[in-house]
């Protein structure tokens, strides 16, 4: 092969498992979230949430996601990600405050979103609501 190919064919792999290891999630791994699981967020002025994943593993549930500034400033933002887990009949099942990282959100370039991880040690049943807000 020639060097430029091999160093393409480096740069995609390393590309791939850089990838996985951000997301945190196995790009054969199914998103529940859409299909198993409702999502709902709470409106924020300065905040919104993307790339949300839910997975089920080794009987535990684990929500992870983005959130990421509106704009260009962050100022005040809330320092929480609330992840509740609401029942189809509408009771609250469980809820988390988790940290995201990085802690900063302040509108450059490499920190504009943070990144959150919420695990759950039990498998909700299908229909459940899983609830976002951006928390102090």
């Amino acid at each position: 092969m020639k060097p430029v190919k091999i160093l393409l064919v480096g740069l995609a792999a390393i590309a791939l498992f850089t990838g996985c290891a951000t997301t945190g999630v196995h790009p054969w791994t199914e998103n529940l979230m859409g299909t198993k699981y409702r999502k709902a967020t709470v409106d924020n002025k300065q905040t919104y949430f993307r790339q949300i994943w839910a997975v089920e593993d080794n009987g535990e549930l684990r929500i992870s996601g983005y959130l990421r500034l509106k704009g260009m400033h962050g100022f005040r933002v809330p320092d929480y990600v609330e992840v509740a887990l609401i029942t189809p009949g509408g009771d609250p099942m469980a809820a988390q405050k988790v940290l995201y990282y990085p802690r900063s959100l302040y509108g450059r370039k490499s920190h504009r979103e943070g990144r959150f991880v919420a695990t759950f040690a039990l498998i909700p049943p299908e229909g459940t609501t899983v609830r976002l807000e951006n928390v102090n």
